[in-house]
């Protein structure tokens, strides 16, 4: 069928439109059915929130009709919606501003905004941290702390947390990065500095959180000791106190003391203060506690207290209402005569940790809370921490996705989940049934002599001329780690030398027939900075005795 224009709509020389009747027959059929969107909206719940230029004006009639709650009841926040300037599409994408209290009949700075019910707003992080401590020594001498931590903020004990390194560096990179202590290392390396690195609170200062960085015992600093040399651009937050723990450290006999009073005291006073003063704000802390726990196991009998009453003014003030609560350590007591005996040892692989949650949020994600109640008796680590903080940036929504090591405490961690499976070298796995006597004296006498012989050449290769030569003394201790694996025999000895140390060794039997051996990691069980006043600041201070202390004994 040929249709025929009634005319012409344009007519020049280089273009001719015809002229249609927009009511042809041939087209009335489309136009039978009205388009359904008129009313798709009218049916839900009305709108409480009006926009009059700058400001935002509450419907209180319209809140009474649709949802039976009154203006004093009703509260909410906004949060900014920005392009995502990070993204490699940024006009693909967006990212949000912090979660800000709502105030009705008020200028609203912000072009666009999103308005959120505040069940669903962001929170505050706090990360509390207590160095040296495990979870059976936490249970003996923070009897109040862990009261209230139960009682009064419901919070969930996760009792299978294993440490995956030696000591502070290789656990809290895993936390504050999710990278292992070789891959921050090496990263480090390659960047020169921390400025660039991947913080678990730099997604959280995207979105406008205040950021507070306090690490007592500031010259074994995680980002300057040994050798590192911090950050050099800026500050890492916005509360940076160094320079003033930094001016306290250097206070010779009186290092715990700030006039009459503990540091440790005034450290958790000044942070009670930024946190009550920036109530309403969304905050993300790091503080480790440091002074009284890091040489004396019963140091955190005096904390036990001071941080019960810092809870609790912080609850009383409302701080805890809006915050995520992680209270934890890095590891249990390395040195000492109790880290000789077998419950020591094991007490060093696992590490004491608290997670206490608002009760709103937990209303608001039930399945997240149902897992983490499971999941207080699973296996788990620091970097399913970092994973499950990191997820905890993107509130409102939130999700349970793993990273590159770590599982989401939102989400399942596997019953049958093993030590190789999170991350963990066997000479730091804490599971009770990966260890067996080592029943040949040959092997275990043949494995002493060779890690003996290695300490002494990485003491030379890295002090060369300066550390005594380690002797075999004793065997204390031999036992096989995880049974036989493919060919391979994991060792750990526990040996004293001449001049007298105690060393943990943990290696290989690479191959049995030819008795091919690799020492996998060395520890230090008695005390000994006063024996390594020549070197420098290294962590393999451990595997050397200076000459000259040897000389003055």
């Amino acid at each position: 069928m040929t249709l025929h224009s009634k005319g012409h709509l344009l007519e020049t020389l280089g273009c001719s439109m015809p002229l249609y009747d927009p009511h042809h027959w041939t087209i009335k059929r489309a136009f039978i059915k009205d388009a359904p969107y008129q009313n798709a909206c009218a049916s839900r719940t009305p709108t409480v929130l009006i926009q009059k230029l700058d400001r935002v004006i509450l419907d209180t009639g319209a809140l009474r009709r649709g949802y039976n709650v009154s203006e004093q009841e009703f509260s909410c926040q906004y949060r900014e919606v920005f392009r995502d300037i990070h993204a490699t599409v940024p006009d693909a994408t967006i990212s949000f501003g912090q979660a800000t209290p709502l105030h009705f009949n008020r200028t609203l700075n912000g072009e666009f905004v999103e308005f959120l019910d505040e069940n669903s707003a962001s929170l505050s992080v706090l990360i509390l941290g207590i160095d040296s401590t495990s979870r059976m020594n936490f249970h003996r001498h923070m009897e109040e702390t862990r009261r209230y931590l139960a009682e009064e903020l419901n919070a969930f004990e996760f009792v299978g947390l294993n440490k995956v390194g030696d000591s502070s560096f290789p656990n809290l990179m895993p936390l504050l990065t999710g990278l292992s202590a070789a891959e921050a290392e090496s990263l480090y390396t390659r960047l020169g500095s921390f400025d660039d690195f991947p913080l678990l609170w730099t997604p959280y200062r995207r979105k406008g959180y205040r950021t507070l960085y306090l690490e007592e015992m500031p010259h074994y600093s995680l980002f300057t000791y040994p050798n590192f040399t911090g950050f050099l651009s800026a500050p890492p937050a916005d509360y940076y106190p160094v320079p003033v723990l930094r001016l306290l450290d250097g206070n010779g006999d009186d290092r715990y003391c700030a006039g009459s009073r503990l540091k440790t005291a005034v450290f958790i006073d000044y942070l009670k203060d930024v946190l009550k003063y920036n109530r309403g704000r969304s905050m993300f802390s790091f503080v480790w506690l440091s002074d009284l726990t890091h040489n004396h196991m019963k140091g955190l009998k005096i904390l036990d207290a001071m941080l019960a009453s810092f809870l609790r003014e912080l609850y009383t003030a409302g701080v805890l209402n809006d915050t995520a609560l992680l209270f934890l350590s890095d590891h249990g007591p390395r040195i000492g005569p109790y880290r000789m005996a077998e419950i020591g040892r094991y007490e060093d692989k696992n590490p004491f940790c608290f997670l206490a949650l608002p009760e709103r949020f937990l209303a608001a994600h039930p399945k997240a809370a149902t897992q983490l109640q499971v999941n207080q008796r699973r296996l788990i680590t620091h970097y399913d921490l970092h994973a499950t903080l990191l997820s905890l940036s993107g509130l409102p929504d939130l999700h349970s996705l793993p990273t590159d090591k770590g599982l989401n405490l939102f989400g399942r961690i596997p019953s049958e989940r093993t030590c190789a499976d999170a991350f963990i070298g066997h000479e730091f796995c804490a599971c009770l049934d990966a260890r067996e006597k080592l029943d040949s004296s040959k092997v275990s006498l043949s494995f002493s002599r060779y890690a003996v012989a290695y300490i002494n050449a990485l003491a030379q290769l890295n002090f060369p001329g300066k550390c005594v030569n380690w002797e075999l003394d004793a065997v204390n201790e031999a036992s096989v780690l995880g049974g036989r694996v493919a060919g391979k025999v994991v060792l750990r000895v526990v040996i004293t030398t001449v001049p007298m140390a105690h060393f943990e060794v943990y290696g290989v039997l690479l191959n049995e027939s030819s008795w091919e051996k690799r020492v996998d990691l060395v520890q230090r069980l008695d005390r000994y900075s006063n024996q390594t006043k020549c070197l420098p600041n290294s962590r393999l201070q451990k595997i050397c005795m200076c000459r000259e202390e040897l000389q003055k004994a």
